[in-house]
């Protein structure tokens, strides 16, 4: 079972509109609203796929009622800690001329130590009863920025696997930790790395350098590229991947996706190369659909046969 931790969930709401005009009245052509945050999104597509997860993190307020009753509906169990403030709204205005989302994600609310402590609490519970602990995603504020080095080491300490999917700081300081598998993306990586990255092969060596800092073995490293697929550094080496050609529809979500079915794959006792195909085709499905929604199971089986790998 994966227990995913969201700190800092949203309830995400796409505006989608004719073509995006700056400074003008926009007419909205119509809105979708869903449950948003890494781990939640992950828990999602886990579920979707029938895999076992519970998702956890901090909730509050009418917003975080809306989150969970969307979980409750997907039949996805949950355990969030409940906070004082309303769980964030983020917003998303994507136009038919097909130009990147425009985000605007609000900061969330302020979380408090004994806010932090309920939560390694409620974490504790479920480490008998879990193989991963996923986390990843902003941080609320009133949050330390090794949250997430603390809570690998409680995954290692009860010999659970842990999985961060997170940028900047909090990033840097869970890499000390050395987490079992790590998805960055391209921006990320480059953050991680302190240099720039530019075309497929610097992926690669980047995906390279991050599995050594992991420590090596059993370790899993994948620098996500977008529509451009990504790449995955292990110890039989490393997988570069292309996601099945689809009609791209929105980002929202996809490495969330990508994540759910690798470790619902994972978990399958299938193959790493295998487990890489699933998650290129979970992104993709994704991908393919409108706004805030997530991958379907049918959609992704089809496109599984249709990812491409390579070894290198």
């Amino acid at each position: 079972m994966v227990l995913t931790v969201t700190l800092n969930p949203s309830v995400d709401r796409a505006v989608f509109i004719q073509q995006l005009k700056v400074g003008d009245t926009n007419r909205v052509v119509r809105t979708e609203t869903d449950a948003g945050g890494k781990g939640v999104n992950l828990s999602r597509v886990l579920r979707e796929l029938g895999g076992e997860t519970v998702a956890t993190g901090f909730l509050g307020g009418g917003a975080g009622a809306y989150i969970c009753k969307v979980l409750d509906l997907q039949s996805v169990p949950h355990c969030f800690v409940e906070v004082a403030g309303n769980t964030r709204t983020n917003f998303s205005v994507e136009d038919e001329a097909q130009n990147p989302p425009t985000t605007f994600n609000e900061r969330g609310p302020e979380v408090t130590d004994e806010d932090i402590h309920r939560l390694f609490d409620r974490v504790r519970e479920y480490l008998p009863r879990i193989t991963w602990l996923a986390m990843g995603g902003s941080l609320p504020p009133g949050a330390s920025a090794d949250i997430f080095r603390k809570l690998v080491e409680l995954a290692h300490e009860h010999g659970i696997k842990a999985l961060v999917d997170a940028d900047g700081e909090a990033m840097k300081l869970a890499m000390l930790a050395r987490p079992d598998f790590i998805k960055p993306n391209e921006k990320e990586a480059s953050r991680l790395l302190d240099r720039e990255l530019s075309g497929r092969n610097d992926s690669i060596e980047a995906a390279q350098e991050l599995y050594r800092q992991l420590g090596g073995d059993g370790k899993v490293a994948v620098v996500s590229r977008g529509a451009g697929g990504a790449v995955l550094a292990c110890g039989e080496g490393e997988f570069d991947g292309m996601t099945p050609n689809v009609e791209m529809r929105s980002t929202i979500g996809c490495g969330d996706s990508m994540l759910g079915g690798m470790l619902w794959a994972m978990g399958t006792g299938m193959s790493l190369e295998e487990a890489f195909r699933w998650g290129l085709a979970s992104g993709a499905a994704t991908a393919a659909t409108d706004g805030t929604e997530i991958a379907r199971r049918p959609v992704v089986e089809k496109l599984v046969p249709l990812a491409r790998i390579e070894r290198d």
